[in-house]
């Protein structure tokens, strides 16, 4: 966790060493931190269906699931920060109306998997915590996917830079294949073969 929130940091002021502090560098460092929030997340939502399909070839990301989902919910403290210091800037909300409420209570699922997650299975029951687990992932997730893939249809009717197309479209790809991943690897367990790694 403490990782994960040095790494927001650091890239957060690199962009404000590189560009200053105006609003088009706190914009910028926003991106850059989303994205690095959205990589750990990505591989907290994906690490068991690797396991499930991959088995021991990928061994360091299958184990580790948990750690990077509690590096995920450090990583967007940096992220929420420079929101703040934007909102001060502008002398305004850069969200408003039902897509700020959509982003704040992907941040409350973030933190109640947090609060949950210790000791939550045995105090809640595998169902209720499985059932928890699977609205707050699959959320964040959309969250993402509006964010990255709208952000990607955008790009390509607006810009022209293939950088800009490629940075949106990669990142809309892994959020279509991260749901492929977890159907693939429960139509595994359910056709009765064994995960590489329990």
């Amino acid at each position: 966790m403490g990782a994960a929130i040095g790494v927001a940091l650091l890239l957060a002021v690199t962009v404000f060493a590189v560009y200053g502090t105006g609003e088009k560098a706190i914009r910028t460092a926003l991106d850059i931190t989303a994205r690095w929030s959205f990589l750990l997340f990505w591989l907290a939502y994906v690490a068991r269906p690797l396991a499930v399909l991959f088995g021991p070839s990928l061994p360091g990301v299958m184990k580790r699931g948990r750690d990077f989902g509690l590096a995920f919910a450090a990583a967007p403290l940096v992220h929420i920060a420079l929101i703040v210091w934007l909102r001060l800037a502008l002398n305004r909300m850069p969200l408003h109306g039902w897509l700020l409420w959509f982003f704040i209570a992907g941040i409350m699922f973030t933190y109640l998997m947090v609060a949950l997650s210790f000791g939550a299975a045995e105090m809640l029951g595998p169902a209720l915590w499985g059932g928890i687990m699977f609205v707050a992932m699959h959320y964040i997730l959309i969250a993402f996917c509006r964010d990255f893939v709208v952000g990607a249809l955008r790009t390509i009717e607006l810009h022209r830079e293939w950088w800009r197309i490629a940075d949106y479209s990669i990142l809309a790809l892994l959020c279509i294949v991260a749901p492929v991943l977890r159907a693939a690897a429960a139509l595994r367990r359910r056709r009765g073969m064994q995960p590489a790694i329990t």
